[in-house]
């Protein structure tokens, strides 16, 4: 049920678009421009009670399987915010670009209510569609946001107080939002300000966890202000190749150091260090101590290098003599086409059960022993110890 009668509602958002209420703030001013779009140009009715557009399960099942790699970093944050906001009857949700929820958490108890409310997988949260709420401010104008009660356009969520953060990836594109929402909530807007700022650290969470699985392939400078924090903490990721190039920086990396807004950038650029000395470093050795060229300033680091570096492997010396008579040939280096075949699809169907072994195997048609063998034969590894 709308939390206000339909026509006080669409009285109080024609008040807003005209003018003759005016909300302060720049979150004000962006409501506002939000509730003009969605009557001026998209044409929605901010007295409708009906629920969001929600996907069918193919097509949630195909956008899901797109965003693999966004989901396989994200859903453990998205636990631990929920851990923190489910005590006040918070749902947890995590859409993608174009505001379909990819991923949620909410108490089974209260399942029920919060679908209702339309706070469910595969619910479409764009502006075009549903109007001014968290998830489409945050993807209009990249920004966190608490939409509060009435501040949404459509009556049918005005029971809903939403707090948004974007999540960007390693180029600072938009990969989606982060949004805990509540059903029913205080009527004070400040009552969200905790809320709000849990929610941004949480976004913050993701985006490290994603450029960590994502730059694998490259040395990854992990790095903080204070020298106490760079193993706990580390606010600061730089991906930098074989050459001395960096080539992709975290959003605190960014705004720590100005220069990484102009990628790629040789090292030799930013710190008063060679990007041998880098290349170098083990983590077993200590921080690496980098001033910056631009500022002065000190940051304290390690260095991650990526698997193969990490884990050289030297070619075993040709046998000779009687040895060479006898040595085994070495296998293929290359699987059939049925293996790897396979494989492909025993990834694909671990990934989407988030590599629980059970669920896979119940999607793939076999026992979990005989999906245990073919990982085992198939050399398969979750993406944690790749």
């Amino acid at each position: 049920m709308p939390y206000v009668p339909s026509t006080q509602h669409i009285d109080r958002v024609c008040n807003i678009i005209e003018g003759r209420t005016v909300r302060p703030g720049v979150d004000g001013k962006r409501l506002a421009s939000s509730y003009r779009r969605s009557l001026e140009r998209y044409h929605l009715d901010p007295g409708a009670i009906a629920g969001p557009r929600v996907l069918t399960v193919p097509e949630l099942r195909d956008v899901q399987h797109r965003e693999e790699n966004f989901l396989r970093a994200s859903g453990q944050c998205l636990s631990r915010l929920h851990e923190m906001v489910r005590e006040a009857d918070y749902c947890v949700m995590l859409t993608d670009a174009q505001g379909v929820t990819i991923d949620y958490r909410v108490d089974r108890d209260r399942r029920h209510d919060f679908k209702r409310a339309g706070l469910y997988l595969g619910s479409c949260w764009s502006e075009s569609e549903e109007g001014t709420c968290g998830v489409a401010s945050v993807l209009l104008d990249a920004e966190p946001i608490t939409v509060h009660r009435t501040d949404h356009f459509r009556a049918a969520f005005t029971t809903l107080t939403c707090s948004a953060s974007p999540i960007f990836g390693l180029h600072g594109e938009l990969l989606g939002v982060l949004d805990a929402s509540a059903v029913r909530s205080p009527d004070e807007r400040e009552s969200q300000r905790l809320v709000n700022h849990i929610v941004r650290q949480s976004a913050l969470l993701i985006e490290d966890a994603y450029f960590l699985n994502a730059a694998t392939d490259c040395w990854v400078l992990l790095a903080h202000r204070n020298r106490h924090y760079v193993e706990a903490q580390p606010e600061i990721l730089i991906a930098i190749d074989a050459c001395g190039n960096a080539t992709a920086a975290n959003r605190r990396a960014r705004e720590c150091v100005p220069a990484l807004k102009r990628l790629p950038r040789h090292v030799s650029e930013l710190f008063d260090v060679p990007a041998e000395r880098l290349f170098e470093a083990k983590a077993s050795r200590g921080l690496v101590s980098l001033r910056l060229n631009d500022t002065g300033s000190t940051l304290y680091a390690r260095v991650r290098p990526p698997p193969v570096a990490r884990m050289p492997k030297r070619p075993a010396p040709p046998p000779t003599g009687a040895a060479a008579s006898q040595a085994t040939p070495a296998p293929a280096a290359t699987m059939s086409e049925s293996d790897a075949l396979e494989r492909s699809r025993i990834v694909a169907a671990m990934g989407e059960a988030k590599w629980r072994t059970e669920q896979a195997a119940q999607a793939l048609g076999m026992s979990r022993a005989t999906l245990y063998r073919r990982i085992a034969k198939l050399g398969i590894l979750p993406p944690h110890k790749c």
